[in-house]
């Protein structure tokens, strides 16, 4: 099933591999991606593993070992990534993006 990405979920990446990288040490930035790409395996192969977000259609993903998530819609042919956030952002961060 192919994922797409809203274009912002780029920065969103940036931003939290740069606070990895330069505030806490460039090991943590590396294994934080990796479980970026591990949840989006996860989500590609089956989204419905993962809880809904009351009053909406968008399921939540969070990473194992880091206090973030993905927000994600499932589509026709797939699923759409609309957001990367951390658990500390405010819980509407993000849902209206498409």
């Amino acid at each position: 099933m192919p994922l797409t990405f809203n274009r912002l979920v780029r920065k969103d990446l940036r931003g939290a591999l740069s606070h990895y990288d330069d505030a806490v040490c460039p090991h943590l930035a590396r294994r934080f991606y990796d479980e970026f790409e591990e949840l989006l395996a996860v989500i590609q192969s089956n989204p419905n593993r993962f809880h809904g977000v009351p009053g909406s259609a968008y399921r939540r993903a969070n990473f194992p070992s880091f206090p973030y998530h993905l927000i994600f819609r499932e589509t026709a042919d797939g699923a759409r990534v609309l957001v990367l956030r951390h658990h500390r952002r405010h819980p509407d961060y993000g849902l209206g993006r498409q």
